[in-house]
C-alpha cells in the first residue's frame, strides 16, 4: 500500500530541451514545447537584498539583538492564594480569600 502512494508522490518528469542543431525534425516531439533558454547566473546577494530590505546594513543586526527593558507591575496586588498539593495533584484555593465575607 506504502507503494503505492510513494508513486503517487512522484512529481512528473521534466520536458527534454529541443536544440535548434537537431537535424531530424520527424525525432522532435510536435506535442511538447522546447523549454526555454537557461537564465544566466545572477548575483545570490543583490537577490536576497530585493527580497530582504536593509539585507547588508549591520545596524539592523545590532537593535535586533537588544533586549527591550520592562519594568516591574507597578500598584500589584495579591488578592488570591493559589496552592498545589503535589500528592494528589490539585490545586487548592481558599474561598475565604475569595469571599472575605462569608
Amino acid at each position: 500500500m506504502s507503494d503505492s502512494v510513494d508513486i503517487e508522490e512522484k512529481p512528473p518528469a521534466p520536458p527534454l530541451r529541443m536544440n535548434s542543431n537537431n537535424r531530424d525534425s520527424s525525432a522532435l516531439n510536435h506535442c511538447s514545447k522546447p523549454l526555454p533558454m537557461a537564465p544566466e547566473e545572477k548575483n545570490k546577494k543583490a537577490r536576497l537584498r530585493s527580497i530582504f530590505p536593509g539585507g547588508g546594513d549591520k545596524t539592523n543586526k545590532k537593535k535586533e539583538k537588544e533586549r527591550p527593558e520592562i519594568s516591574l507591575p507597578s500598584d500589584f496586588e495579591h488578592t488570591i492564594h493559589v496552592g498545589f498539593d503535589a500528592v494528589t495533584g490539585e490545586f487548592t484555593v481558599s474561598i475565604a480569600d475569595i469571599y472575605p465575607d462569608i
